[in-house]
């Protein structure tokens, strides 16, 4: 009988051919007989036709559930087998799927059309084969960084979808995706049947990387680094997994090389643009690399690269790029304010011209703001509590020393408890709040550290012999729920003669921000051998880090670290003067680690300025934004009408640009009335500017449900390899009418022979 149903649910609906004998069964019972005599001569004739009555009752019911039955399996759309009994009764329909390769390599440029307008023009000329008279449809995918499904449409409506296609993403090609967005389609084809009927083509460049999930290792090492060979090797199970899929459905993909004559594309592409050096503060010289990359197999001599800094053209570098490989062209610069900083990369055009230029976005931070709490001031230098801390906030020189003007990472305001106790007491403005050997503070001080650590604010906890005793500082700081500041209960006073001993840092985490400056084995001498001859002794809360601890006994920890709602909170279990350790005066260990230290505790967090096309993202501005718009890379302009929303650190959140917003490569802006424009880069994928593609015979060993044609050539069809199915609704469809029409003539007949009789 039938194979199986495109939609099963609806052949349930054969099940409403018993209404019409549950009518009639409810009919026969709303009479009941009554004898009376004339009646008599009545029954006498009715025995002589009941049979031929009963017959003709029996027909009309039998064309009435027919007709009702035909109707439902019909709307179900049954199918067969074309060697199976109704096979004389099905249509053969094609279902096309057409994967359109959309990824920025296919905008290569060959003499006179790109790779992408060849693919267009193709999938037009495979779609003017179908017949939408005879139920033929199409399903255009435009496949980038994910699907875009055009869903299914008629032939003509297609061709005019497919005229209004003239460029490409700017997006890497997500075969998986694709082809899972496939897999999907040919499940609801198969209907439960184990096998799908439709007919898909791939039309791509065959660009090597975007099959490298099926390919294994590459024997060379990617020009775009290890980042874009880890997203290759994630992609490989799941491409293999959707292929597979694919083969149990019996759907093959035919897949049509357009790309370019070379199977090695000459091509060169900026990869990077970054500074060479991590960007801390305004002012000063900063260099900046800017990465060729040749993806050809000749080398390139005297290319020539350009940098924009904020709209100003800087001279032109030269490289000699190797076949093949890679070369920075380093350009100096100023940036002497904090803030948002654009730089865009150029190259002279060439065939590829999406990747011949890169945005992107730097940020310069702000001076984190450091109130100091003193609390043991003094007259004496080598005896006042913050006085070498405070000299190693000052700003730098051109060699990185305290005491110049070229560097201020720090604004530092150094104050006395009392001033903590002060009704005009705003800690708002400070970033970071440093309480050096600070006497137990009131309960009210303490819920304003809490409030303003809660917003985000940094606490740091210095020890030293002014702080009293330690039971009352755990009451004020510590709970052991958490809830306090303290991220360790204070336990013990341990203190070394200076002449027979002193305690080293025996460990310390590599990898934090605040000491990975003393990771270099050259550096790290200057933490773990300056003397440490007291500290109180901590035990820290379970989710509390240790940053660094000691060579005591119980390997005590000197610098504890816990995020506090949404602020950080550190303990420095010694002092920050020179009573207690020799921290301080070691200006190479004391400098390094305040700014490492600091600056991590006080940076606020930024959302990205450099989006990959399509993703959306959210900026913070530091005023009120008036009237805020987006400005497109071709100088297009759209309000942004959402409100903004202020964030915890008083900074405001502008409203969300969606991933259709960002669909191009470039270098965008926000502007708000009465304020700087805040800019933000899409980048696209580097590995975008390899065009290596695969040879037809790594195509041929990649999945058996990838099958190459030639370009133009049909190649076999899904399905030839087994019986060919079709659909017979149209069949049960024309036979439900007839019913109907029998079942009204018959009916009509039967009433009036009867009324004649």
């Amino acid at each position: 009988m039938f194979e199986g149903f495109v939609h099963p649910a609806l052949a349930a609906g054969a099940g409403l051919a018993a209404v019409p004998l549950l009518i009639h069964l409810l009919n026969r019972q709303r009479h009941r007989p009554l004898q009376w005599a004339a009646m008599r001569f009545v029954l006498a004739a009715y025995r002589r036709t009941r049979r031929r009555v009963q017959l003709e009752n029996l027909l009309l019911l039998f064309l009435r559930m027919g007709a009702v039955a035909l109707i439902a399996l019909a709307l179900a759309r049954p199918f067969a087998s074309g060697d199976s009994a109704l096979g004389p009764l099905t249509e053969r329909r094609r279902d096309l799927v057409l994967v359109v390769d959309a990824s920025a390599s296919t905008g290569y440029r060959e003499e006179v059309e790109t790779v992408f307008e060849r693919i267009v023009e193709r999938a037009s000329t495979l779609v003017s084969a179908l017949d939408g008279a005879s139920g033929d449809r199409v399903n255009v995918i435009r496949a980038g960084a994910w699907p875009r499904s055009l869903g299914w449409m008629d032939p003509d409506k297609t061709r005019a979808v497919l005229s209004d296609l003239s460029a490409p993403f700017d997006e890497v090609l997500d075969l998986a995706a694709a082809l899972g967005e496939v897999q999907a389609l040919a499940l609801e084809d198969a209907a439960g049947s184990g096998a799908s009927g439709l007919e898909v083509r791939l039309l791509t460049d065959l660009q090597r990387s975007s099959f490298a999930g099926l390919l294994g290792a590459s024997p060379d090492p990617p020009l775009d680094g290890d980042a874009a060979e880890g997203a290759r090797a994630e992609d490989a199970p799941r491409l293999a997994e959707v292929l597979e899929g694919l083969s149990e459905l019996g759907v093959r993909v035919l897949v049509e090389d357009l790309g370019p004559t070379s199977t090695r594309p000459q091509n060169l592409s900026i990869v990077d643009v970054r500074p060479v050096q991590p960007i801390h503060a305004a002012g000063g010289r900063v260099e900046v690399a800017v990465t060729v990359a040749n993806h050809g197999a000749t080398a390139r001599p005297a290319e020539r690269v350009a940098l924009v800094h904020d709209g100003n053209r800087l001279p032109v570098r030269r490289l000699d790029v190797p076949a093949g490989g890679r070369v920075d062209a380093i350009f100096s610069l100023s940036l002497d304010t904090p803030g948002a900083h654009t730089l865009v990369a150029e190259l002279d055009g060439d065939r590829l011209a999406v990747d011949d230029r890169r945005a992107s976005v730097e940020i310069v931070p702000p001076a984190v703001r450091v109130l100091v709490v003193n609390g043991s001031p003094a007259d004496d230098f080598e005896q006042d509590e913050v006085a070498y801390l405070m000299l190693a906030l000052e700003p730098l020189d051109a060699d990185g020393l305290p005491g110049g003007a070229l560097l201020a990472p720090f604004e530092a305001d150094e104050v006395t408890p009392d001033f903590l106790v002060s009704p005009d007491l705003d800690l708002r403005w400070a970033d970071v709040v440093v309480l050096a050997n600070t006497p137990p503070l009131p309960d009210s001080v303490v819920e304003a550290l809490e409030k303003r650590v809660a917003a985000g604010a940094a606490l740091v906890v210095a020890l030293g012999d002014r702080i009293g005793d330690l039971s009352r500082v755990n009451a004020k700081l510590f709970r052991p729920d958490g809830s306090g500041l303290l991220p360790a209960e204070l336990s013990r006073h341990v203190v070394v003669s200076r002449r027979e001993s002193y305690y080293r840092v025996a460990g310390f985490e590599e990898d934090h921000p605040a000491l990975a400056f003393f990771s270099d084995e050259a550096w790290r001498p200057l933490l773990t051998e300056i003397p440490v001859y007291e500290f109180v002794r901590a035990r820290p809360l379970e989710d509390a880090k240790v940053l660094a601890y000691l060579d005591d006994e119980g390997r005590s920890p000197l610098l504890v670290e816990r995020s506090w709602d949404r602020g950080r909170v550190y303990l420095w279990t010694s002092s920050l003067s020179r009573a207690w350790t020799d921290v301080p005066a070691s200006p190479k260990t004391l400098i390094p680690l305040v700014h490492e230290w600091l600056r991590h505790a006080g940076a606020r967090s930024e959302p990205p300025r450099v989006v990959t096309p399509g993703e959306p993202l959210r900026l913070l501005v530091e005023g009120f934004p008036r009237s805020p718009e987006l400005v497109r890379p071709d100088g297009s302009r759209r309000p942004l009408d959402s409100e903004p929303e202020q964030a915890p650190d008083g900074r405001w959140r502008l409203p969300t640009i969606s991933g259709e917003e960002t669909g191009r490569a470039g270098l965008y802006a926000v502007t708000v009335e009465g304020g700087r424009a805040e800019p933000f880069a899409v980048q696209i994928d580097p590995r975008e500017g390899d065009l290596t593609r695969l040879s037809p015979q790594e195509v041929a060993g990649l999945h058996p449900a990838l099958e190459l044609v030639a370009r133009g050539e049909s190649g076999s069809e899904a399905g030839d390899d087994g019986p060919q199915r079709g659909e017979i609704w149209r069949s049960l469809a024309l036979a439900a009418l007839i019913m109907l029409v029998a079942e009204s003539l018959w009916g009509a007949w039967l009433g009036i022979r009867r009324r004649v009789a």
